[in-house]
């Protein structure tokens, strides 16, 4: 798995880098008036029954067309363009499995494809539209923990609360997707676990040249 995440996310990390609260803020809030509605929830489930998943790339059936305006096609041609660069960069030395809900994931020793295995302490998944991370209850109740610490998850900045999740071996690109949502999102990172966990719903910003996160359209729901 480390090997899997240092080779695989060594892009993302660099552009993921927090520098500030207040900048990424900032960013957010444009991203969000520029691009309401993208990648939403209603265009994610009108598109993923023509969704396909071959040889670790995603692509769209032709059913798709007649039922997708352009505008629509446009956007999700994107955000797949987005996910098939991500996917390249797996090393070819990993087992990838496909999932049952069309994801990429390292597979496990017993070759599941379950999507996120939930008893794990931390999970995560690759889909079309960005990336699923699982915090399960017991790294949320450690997060709350060691934030006491230094005043609460309320008011630990945001270099804090990444020093926290890599301490707790979360890996760096992990991290920082967790710090960008919890920089927009607040402390719903980790006050929506109802003892099962949490999911962050990461979306792409639709931009495959960036290949940025969009924080301002990112979920946060208890598992």
């Amino acid at each position: 798995m480390k090997k899997f995440v240092s080779a695989f996310m060594a892009t993302i990390m660099l552009m993921l880098v927090i520098t500030t609260s207040a900048a990424l803020a900032a960013k957010s809030n444009e991203i969000q008036e520029k691009s309401t509605g993208e990648l939403s929830q209603e265009l994610i489930d009108k598109t993923n029954p023509y969704i396909k998943l071959q040889s670790q790339r995603f692509t769209l059936s032709e059913e798709a067309s007649k039922n997708l305006s352009e505008d629509e096609l446009g956007l999700v041609n994107k955000a797949l363009d987005s996910a098939n660069d991500q996917a390249k960069n797996i090393p070819d030395d990993v087992t990838v499995t496909v999932t049952d809900k069309n994801s990429l994931k390292i597979a496990p020793s017993n070759f599941s494809t379950a999507s996120i295995n939930t008893s794990s302490y931390w999970d995560y998944e690759l889909l079309w539209w960005g990336y699923r991370i699982f915090l399960s209850h017991q790294l949320t109740q450690d997060i709350k923990e060691k934030s006491l610490y230094i005043g609460g998850i309320g008011a630990i900045s945001s270099g804090s609360l990444n020093a926290i999740l890599t301490s707790l071996g979360l890996p760096g690109w992990i991290a920082n997707i967790v710090v960008g949502v919890f920089i927009v999102k607040g402390a719903t990172i980790v006050y929506a676990d109802n003892g099962r966990g949490v999911y962050i719903d990461a979306f792409w910003a639709v931009d495959p040249a960036s290949q940025v996160i969009n924080f301002a359209l990112s979920k946060v729901y208890g598992a």
